[in-house]
């Protein structure tokens, strides 16, 4: 029987090329005995720490960026969509793992999601370079930010609910207003597309606030954004595209293009460990309560590292 030629080509690939799709999203669930993922496979429930599966979740969503518990743990926004297309959130009931609304408002995928301090409110940021505040409680739009010219692939709020720290493809760090979308401050010493933005924690409350940001500039940088200044950077041998912070604050965690984590000290930004990774990009890092085991999720799948 002859073989039609994209069927021989088919059966002559490398079992990698039939490897689940890269994970692109992780949170803890409120109990912290589990972890949902995201990717293009839809959502999964794994135990933690055996990282098996418990469940699935079906979303509508093509492409799947960011999974995030609201502060009280009852809601799950999982934010995605299709390129080109559209993008939006769904709203999760956490207690019966059911849809309560899908609000669908980008013009492209929307990457990140985050709640503000309080849980009354939420953002997204899309690859259409906009920037959406709405309401926890009725889903309703608060502001709009549009001062960025392409997409936003990185958004924080800062501890005071009020002010948002927004980053992507056109190299800049912005600041502004979570209820007007006025722009405060824009931080440009990137020089490469910023891939991630993690607020440091532990911090006593009438300390200005310290970012850190990922670009592929292959830095690192440490900022005071309420006033503009840059604090501290470093060059890293490889592009950083995930930042996580231990609880006390004390040590940061960033994934990389090589599969690699370096582990820095913020108050020198001097690498004091590699930690070894699944292989490729490495999209995400959540480190657990015990502070001593990391989740590292990317092209590789997902993977659990003791510290």
């Amino acid at each position: 029987m002859r073989i039609p030629v994209f069927l021989a080509v088919i059966l002559q690939l490398p079992a990698t090329t039939w490897a689940a799709p890269p994970v692109t999203a992780t949170a803890f669930t409120p109990d912290k005995t589990q972890v949902v993922l995201g990717s293009q496979a839809g959502v999964e429930i794994r135990s933690w720490p055996e990282l098996e599966v418990v469940a699935t979740l079906s979303s509508a969503w093509d492409h799947i960026h960011d999974v995030r518990f609201s502060p009280n743990g009852t809601t799950l926004l999982v934010a995605g969509g299709a390129p080109s297309d559209e993008g939006g959130v769904e709203v999760w009931n956490w207690s019966d793992r059911q849809v309560g609304k899908r609000i669908a408002t980008h013009e492209d995928v929307v990457y990140r999601a985050t709640w503000s301090p309080d849980g009354t409110h939420w953002v997204t940021a899309g690859g259409d370079s906009v920037c959406e505040v709405r309401s926890a409680e009725t889903s309703d739009r608060r502001t709009r930010y549009v001062g960025h010219s392409r997409p936003v692939l990185a958004i924080a709020y800062l501890p005071d609910g009020q002010s948002i720290v927004s980053g992507g493809v056109d190299t800049t760090v912005r600041i502004w207003d979570a209820e007007t979308g006025e722009h405060r401050r824009t931080l440009d010493n990137h020089v490469g597309t910023v891939n991630s933005i993690a607020v440091r924690p532990g911090q006593t409350p009438d300390a200005l606030p310290v970012i850190a940001t990922a670009s592929d500039d292959r830095t690192v940088r440490l900022w005071q954004p309420t006033i503009g200044r840059l604090v501290r950077f470093a060059k890293l041998p490889s592009i950083p595209r995930a930042i996580a912070w231990s609880q006390r604050g004390d040590r940061m965690f960033v994934g990389c293009d090589d599969g690699q984590i370096r582990v820095l000290d913020p108050d020198n930004v001097e690498i004091l460990k590699t930690l070894e990774g699944p292989k490729g990009r490495i999209f995400e890092l959540l480190v657990d309560a015990t502070g001593k085991r990391l989740l590292v999720a990317g092209q590789g799948g997902c993977r659990l590292i003791e510290m």
